[in-house]
């Protein structure tokens, strides 16, 4: 009797113990679940400048903790900026972050580069606009004319990756002909920076308005947007987005946006539910910064 009687306490035991350990789980279970559901932001307002010229491309969105939500670490943010033939995927700068565009310490999204002005062969004649190798130094673009020949060269001058050199396979200063190169690779051999691709007519001069390359970078499209606080909660952390916090976030569109054209804008945080922010830019852009949303 006295062992049926320890036989049943143990059992009890056992139960109690995993019961104990089923609630735990259950509990864990739904406070995960109750984060992804209940973590989000919320926009207060979309601004862009500037739009004097009909077009806009520096925009500034404002947003909030939904009430209720967890901290929103921005590092682990996804950020999401799409046109109709277009889509910026854009990280978190970093929490020493500047609303400026810049390749640096500021926001900007690479795209593809139109050089159709003169560019002579020195090394730091033109300047790109997007920093190919990602280091926050100029990079430029010379070029070399194989005087007697029929290959011309591109030269990339990469602050960090140094010279490549592209091969054309044209004559650029020779007669006058029809150029067409498509998406040569801007490569040392270990990594690729981005194609160029040449479209027009070659001549005796070097590079005119009557040829153009474009350059594309090798993360078109990927970029960065940047964060100011402009209030603080209680508990603030730089880098998060917290109760009581209200951010400016600053970023580039992947193109030129123009009049009367949908725009949607995406916050996708790891944990949580993504803000999607939806608007259509006015019939008439004119004014140095443009409302677009509510």
């Amino acid at each position: 009797m006295d062992l049926d009687i320890l036989v049943a306490a143990v059992a009890a035991g056992v139960l109690l113990q995993t019961a104990g350990s089923l609630q735990e789980k259950s509990l864990a279970t739904g406070q995960q679940a109750k984060s992804q559901i209940s973590t989000h932001a919320e926009t207060i307002e979309v601004s862009a400048t500037d739009g004097r010229n009909g077009n806009v491309t520096d925009f500034q969105e404002i947003i909030k903790l939904a009430p209720g939500s967890d901290a929103i670490k921005l590092n682990q943010v996804i950020f999401s900026v799409n046109t109709k033939d277009s889509t910026g995927t854009l990280r978190y700068r970093g929490i020493n972050s500047i609303c400026e565009n810049n390749n640096v310490n500021g926001y900007n999204t690479y795209a593809d580069e139109i050089i159709d002005s003169e560019v002579s062969n020195s090394v730091d004649d033109y300047t790109l606009a997007e920093d190919l190798d990602d280091d926050g130094a100029n990079d430029y673009v010379y070029v070399y004319t194989d005087l007697g020949g029929n290959d011309d060269y591109l030269y990339f001058a990469l602050s960090t990756a140094g010279i490549i050199n592209v091969s054309l396979g044209i004559d650029i200063d020779g007669a006058v002909d029809t150029a067409a190169v498509n998406s040569q690779p801007i490569t040392n051999g270990t990594d690729v920076f981005g194609y160029v691709t040449v479209n027009g007519l070659t001549g005796p001069v070097m590079i005119n308005d009557t040829v153009e390359f474009i350059v594309e970078p090798f993360d078109d499209g990927e970029g960065y947007f940047s964060i100011i606080y402009e209030q603080t909660g209680t508990n603030w952390v730089n880098g998060n987005l917290q109760r009581g916090d209200i951010i400016r976030m600053c970023f580039e569109s992947p193109r030129e946006v123009t009049e009367d054209e949908e725009i949607r804008l995406n916050f996708i945080p790891k944990i949580g539910t993504s803000t999607l922010t939806n608007f259509i830019t006015p019939d008439v852009i004119s004014t140095q910064r443009v409302y677009l949303y509510p």
